[in-house]
Order: C-alpha cells, then sequence, then structure tokens
C-alpha cells in the first residue's frame, strides 16, 4: 500500500474530454491501495470491542490464510483485488459493520458468509496459481462463487459450509456429499461448475479482454437487478458485438481504446431494454465494471456500443479520482441535467458533464452529419448547459475548479462547428423540449402567482411579466421518458421505415413508450399538424406536461415565435394557469397571451 499524488501529467490526462491509458493505470494503483485500505477497515471493524468473538477469529484465520495467498501467487491476488466483485463486496460490508447492529435483517445473508469471502478470496488465488491448499468457505444458496474463476453448485444446506482443495492442479468442491471437480479451463462448464467467461477482442494489434460477470453474488447497481446466466447464444452475441465494437474503437478511437485495455475489467449484462433506450449504468463501489444492456442489433450497434462503453468508463475513471481528492463542498442545491428526467445533486451534474463531454468528443470525431451529427450537436449542447452552472459555483474545490475550466475550455470551440441542418434541427428540438418538459414537471409557480395570472387571464387583462416570481423546485417523481424527441430523432435517422411505420399507427405509444402522434409529426417536420395535436391534447383530461413543451416548439416552428418561446421558457406558467381554472384554457390562445 502506498500513498498516490496526482502529478501534473496525470493531472492533465484526467481534466481531458479523451482517456489516456496511463492515468487509467495511475487509478487503477490507487483503487488497488484504497481496497486494501478498505480490508483493513473490515479487519479493525471485526476486531474492535463490540464484535463478536467468533467472527474476530474466523477474520483473522481468513486473514493468514489470504496473507499465504498473496505470497504464493501475488499477480493473482492483485486481480482478484481489483475484481469489481471485490470492491462491491469489501464497500457492502464495511457499511453493514459499520451499523449498530451488523446482524443480518430480513432478507440480508448472514454475517458470517459475508466474512467468509476472504477464504473464497483465498481459494481462488491458490487455484489460479496451481498451488496445492485445503480450506472452509462459506455456501450461499448452496453455491460456492470464487472471484474471477467461476461458482460451484454443490446444494445442502443453502447456508452451511463447503470444503475448496487443490491437490496436483485439480480443484474440488464439496458439501453435502457432492463434489464438483473445475474443469483445466475454468472458463467452461462441467456439471456442477460455471465459468466465469471472458469477451475477447482483437484489433490491429490491440487486445481487449474483461470478464463478463453474470455468475457474481454482489450487484454493483441493485436497482437494476442481479444478472441471470446467459446462455451460450446469448454470450457468442456479446462476443460479436464487442468485435464488432473494438474495430471501430481502435480504428478511430485509438486513444481511448488503449486506456479500456488498462481499465476496463468487467462487464455486467443487462436485458435488452427499450428500443434505442439502452441502459447502461456503474458503480463507485467497482472500478472497471460496467453495466450495459444488451444493445439494438442494427447498423450503428458498433459506433452506439463503443460509446456506451466510453460513456460509463469515463464515470469510473472520475470516481478513481475523487477517491483521491474532492472536486466539490456539501451542496444541499438541486440542477438540471440535460441528460436526466430528475433533478440531480450537484456531483451528479459534475458525473454527466464529465461523461458527456467525452461523449460529444466521440461524436464529434465521427463526421457532421447522420446520427454522429446529431448526437454531437445535442451533446455538445448538454455540456454547455452543465458547465454553465458548474463554471462558478462555490462549491467546487480548486480541483473541481480545474477539471471544469479544463474541459469547458476544451469544448468551448465546438459550438462554432457547422452540422447538417436536419441534424441540427433535430438536437435543438430535442434539447429544448428536454428542458422544457423537465421545468414543466418539475417546478413550480407560487400558488398566489398563479391565481393571479389566472384572475388576469379570466378578466382578459394582460399577463404582467414584470413581475413574475422564480418557480421553486419540487422533484416530480412521475417524470419519465424525457427525451422522446431525441428517441424519435434517431429513429428516424437510423432507421426511417420503422420511424414511417410507427408514425402511421394511431396509438404508437403501444410500441415505444412515451411517444404521442404530434411527437412523430413534429418530428417529421409537419409543425401545423403537431400544434393541432399537441392543443388537441391540452384540452383534454389527463394531459401530459410534455405536450406544453411540444406545442411550443410546433409554434415556433409555424412562425409563432413569441407564443413558442413562451412556452418554452417558462412552460410552468401554462400549466399552472390551467390548474388554476375550473376548465381547460384555449393552449394557443393562452400562449400568445403569455407572451405579451
Amino acid at each position: 500500500m502506498r500513498l498516490h499524488h496526482l502529478t501534473d501529467v496525470v493531472l492533465q490526462s484526467l481534466t481531458s474530454v479523451i482517456e489516456e491509458k496511463e492515468a487509467v493505470a495511475f487509478l487503477l494503483d490507487a483503487e488497488s491501495s484504497r481496497r486494501l485500505l478498505l480490508l483493513r477497515a473490515i479487519l479493525d471493524e471485526v476486531s474492535g470491542a463490540d464484535a463478536r468473538p467468533g467472527d474476530a477469529d474466523e477474520v483473522r484465520q481468513a486473514w493468514r490464510l489470504l496473507e499465504s495467498a498473496e505470497r504464493s501467487a501475488p499477480a493473482a491476488f492483485r486481480r482478484v483485488l481489483l475484481d469489481p466483485q471485490t470492491g462491491v463486496w469489501a464497500a457492502n460490508l464495511l457499511r453493514r459493520l459499520s451499523r449498530q447492529s451488523p446482524e443480518a435483517t430480513a432478507g440480508e445473508v448472514p454475517l458470517r458468509v459475508e466474512l467468509g469471502y476472504l477464504r473464497q478470496w483465498a481459494a481462488a488465488v491458490f487455484a489460479a496459481a496451481g498451488v496445492d491448499f485445503r480450506t472452509r468457505v462459506p455456501l450461499r444458496d448452496g453455491r460456492v462463487f470464487l472471484p474471477g474463476l467461476g461458482r460451484a453448485t454443490v446444494g445442502g444446506d443453502p447456508w452451511g459450509t463447503a470444503e475448496v482443495w487443490g491437490r496436483d492442479g485439480v480443484v474440488r468442491v464439496a458439501a453435502g456429499g457432492v463434489t464438483v471437480t473445475l474443469p483445466e479451463e475454468t472458463e467452461g462448464d462441467v456439471p456442477g461448475w460455471e465459468g466465469q467467461r471472458r469477451l475477447r477482442a482483437e484489433h490491429a494489434g490491440v487486445h481487449l479482454t474483461l470478464a463478463l460477470d453474470d455468475l457474481g453474488p454482489y450487484v454493483p447497481v441493485p436497482e437494476l437487478g442481479a444478472p441471470r446466466r446467459l446462455s451460450e447464444a446469448q454470450f457468442a452475441s456479446w462476443q460479436h458485438w464487442f468485435e464488432c465494437m473494438w474495430r471501430v474503437l481502435v480504428d478511430d478511437h485509438t486513444d481511448s481504446a488503449r486506456a479500456l485495455t488498462t481499465g476496463l475489467l468487467s462487464l455486467v449484462p443487462l436485458p435488452r431494454g427499450e428500443r434505442l433506450r439502452a441502459r447502461a449504468a456503474s458503480s463507485s463501489d467497482a472500478f472497471g465494471c460496467l453495466l450495459l444492456s444488451e444493445p439494438d442489433d442494427d447498423g450503428v450497434l458498433p459506433v452506439q456500443l463503443g460509446v456506451a462503453v466510453l460513456h460509463e468508463f469515463r464515470h469510473t475513471l472520475l470516481n478513481g479520482l475523487l477517491f483521491l481528492s474532492p472536486l466539490f463542498e456539501e451542496c444541499d442545491e438541486a440542477f438540471y441535467a440535460p441528460w436526466r428526467d430528475d433533478p440531480r445533486p450537484l456531483g451528479g451534474l459534475a458525473h454527466g458533464a464529465y461523461a458527456f463531454s467525452g461523449v460529444a468528443h466521440y461524436w464529434r470525431a465521427r463526421g457532421m452529419e447522420g446520427l454522429a451529427g446529431f448526437e454531437f450537436a445535442l451533446w455538445r449542447n448538454a455540456v454547455r448547459t452543465a458547465f454553465e452552472t458548474l463554471r462558478d459555483h462555490s462549491a467546487l474545490t480548486p480541483l473541481g475548479q480545474a477539471l471544469i475550466g479544463s474541459l469547458d475550455e476544451q469544448t468551448a470551440g465546438w459550438y462554432a462547428e457547422p452540422v447538417g441542418a436536419r441534424e441540427q434541427r433535430l438536437a435543438h428540438l430535442s434539447a429544448v423540449h428536454h428542458r422544457a418538459t423537465w421545468r414543466a414537471h418539475h417546478l413550480r409557480v407560487p400558488s398566489a402567482h398563479a391565481r393571479e395570472l389566472a384572475d388576469a387571464w379570466r378578466a382578459g387583462r394582460p399577463a404582467d411579466s414584470a413581475s413574475r416570481p422564480e418557480p421553486t423546485l419540487h422533484a416530480d417523481p412521475h417524470a419519465c421518458r424525457l427525451d422522446t424527441l431525441a428517441l424519435l430523432a434517431r429513429l428516424r435517422l437510423v432507421a426511417p421505415g420503422e420511424f414511417d411505420a410507427l408514425h402511421a399507427m394511431t396509438d404508437p405509444g403501444s410500441e415505444v413508450p412515451g411517444v404521442v402522434p404530434a411527437d412523430l409529426a413534429l418530428v417529421d417536420g409537419d409543425a401545423a399538424t403537431a400544434a393541432k395535436l399537441y392543443a388537441d391534447e391540452l384540452t383534454s383530461p389527463g394531459a401530459r406536461p410534455a405536450a406544453w413543451a411540444g406545442l411550443g416548439l410546433a409554434l415556433t416552428e409555424c412562425g409563432e415565435r413569441g407564443a413558442g418561446t413562451a412556452l418554452t421558457e417558462r412552460p410552468e406558467l401554462a400549466l399552472a394557469v390551467g390548474h388554476s381554472l375550473p376548465f381547460p384554457p384555449d393552449p394557443v390562445a393562452l400562449a400568445h397571451w403569455l407572451a405579451g
């Protein structure tokens, strides 16, 4: 374990829109030291005055076994130390030990089973090194997970123990009269054993290898659920997708590809999500681990998978930097983030700005027309919006200011770069619609002012725009799919036939959740039809807040700029007036009235 100091060269690399291999290696070394500190903290917690003697004795014995494993195979020890499963286990266990009572609550694994991961770790190191050994490990629902190797199913007492031993290079796991012998190539499956498979890709001499983690008991992002073991056909699909993606990254984003070879360690596969709404996530506890849903299997798969990998990998890098030095102080505010449906804390906004500056750079390198041009125009606008909020925020530390300042400077020239007219229009619609819909959901006009506006509307008086108070933030938990126009723009660009078929449907929301006919008309350039459809919705019960944003954009494209701008810049005013009246007002007339 050693101290890690951010040198100017490393810091310059980490505050860039491009990922660099040397900086990733530095963060990986720092993460190794952090994991060792977590281990020491676990030992101290278990050995404390309030600890049960049995737990303390078990951990001390397991610790000695682990020390022996490290001496026998230091490289294998480090691999398991840096395994994302180990990171999630250590962080979760330390949080549990810090509770007033670490004993298992409903649905929790027994504490002794969690502590027994140290023995599983040691057994995995010994097995990988081909060293003779013998130890007992805990069962988890009748299974034994050996990190980095795979999982044995022996049955018996679900929370009992199993014996693991190796002799002359052959490793066995036994419990309840059942013995499982690991295959010589542990990635393969044999009766009772599921191997930890790896995705491998090579192009132009650049190699990528990472674990496909569909076995580990520790879920990096619990909200997304635990993965299920993939079939051979599903694994083969992931392998094919990564090979296709890797060629794109190596040829067109070489520095980023080389950085991934150093720091990308595992992928947790998720089921396929909605069309063009792939799910992706990462965790600060699992350095180098990505959670990705199956990509849409069409012509743009390689580039879309590549940007999803780089996006989440940048979150990993920023998490690594944050463990070394804070970027911001405590801040209770919440902010608009162009890539989220919900208001975000300052840290979440900074994370997104860091990740999406890399996303915008990725698409910029791919051209200014088609999908790449749209994505570049959309995300350069998004990061500019974020930097406008972050640039001079008082909660940023000196390092945070340096990070944001560097990214802001690197991206400043992007906004003048020409993008195809069609792509720019679609990006503008998507960005304005997202922000306006976010405002309609989350910003609330003071009730007294809403009543004043409603009274003025009924009385036929002008709307007083000089004394409008600022709305207050009230997070709406029902806000979702605010990216509807961006999704439709992508569909129009990559699958125009699919877009046309959706456009012809009476109820397109049954095929693509969140989509209404007015959205399709707007994206297709039929602003007059879109305006009528949005207005019809807004005079009917249960109108969506997003309809005000859509109507504003449609009116603007019809030439009614003042009315359109009133709805896209302050849609919460129209929403508040509508809620204060006994019957829905004429939405187009209200838009003109609010515009003055």
